[in-house]
């Protein structure tokens, strides 16, 4: 991989900064004018992301009006703009965006969290997403097997943590979100069988 130059400091990122930056495998997004770069998954990381949005791809299938990216793009404002690892949107009338900037806030955005990430994803970008009106975040922990699901409409957990090795799952009641049918399968065993995160390291 060729070693990117150094990036110069600058004290408020822009989206238009951030196109300028290379593509050289690193996440480079802005919160509220800083710049947060992620080093390029480790593999289990991948593993679970590809598991998750093979599920989403299955359900968007199904569900005619609703769209998925992986990674997504969560266009804020001019100086936040965020990657979710899974990001599901609604399409009005089935008419798709050309830009991100056209799409609305998603349905839902999944963060895998990692030991360099989790912080962040945690405690900036949920409460982000959360105040630009994403419906429902969920935090997937692989060291803790569990998925924490978040909704715009509560300031914390609406469910307890939800195991997601093997076929013990928590069941939850879902709230009348935009995504009630997709939070339900989606936290289901059978549907990641034999295991959403399994054996991945």
């Amino acid at each position: 991989m060729p070693i990117s130059p150094p990036i110069p400091p600058q004290s408020i990122w822009t989206v238009a900064d951030l196109e300028q930056l290379p593509a050289d495998g690193n996440r480079y997004e802005i919160l509220f004018g800083e710049l947060l770069v992620t080093p390029m998954p480790v593999l289990w990381h991948q593993r679970v992301a590809a598991r998750l949005t093979a599920m989403i791809g299955r359900w968007c299938e199904a569900n005619p009006g609703w769209e998925f990216f992986a990674p997504g793009g969560v266009f804020i404002s001019e100086t936040s703009w965020l990657e979710p690892d899974v990001a599901v949107y609604s399409v009005p009338g089935g008419k798709q965006a050309s830009h991100w900037r056209e799409l609305h806030a998603p349905a839902l955005v999944i963060e895998i969290l990692s030991p360099s990430t989790r912080n962040t994803d945690r405690h900036r970008k949920r409460p982000a997403y959360i105040a630009h009106g994403v419906a429902q975040v969920w935090l997937v922990d692989i060291d803790a097997k569990s998925l924490e699901r978040w909704t715009r409409n509560q300031s914390f957990r609406s469910c307890t943590t939800q195991a997601l090795h093997g076929r013990q799952v928590t069941r939850h009641h879902s709230s009348r979100s935009t995504l009630p049918r997709c939070s339900t399968e989606c936290c289901r065993a059978r549907a990641t069988s034999p295991s959403l995160t399994g054996d991945l390291r």
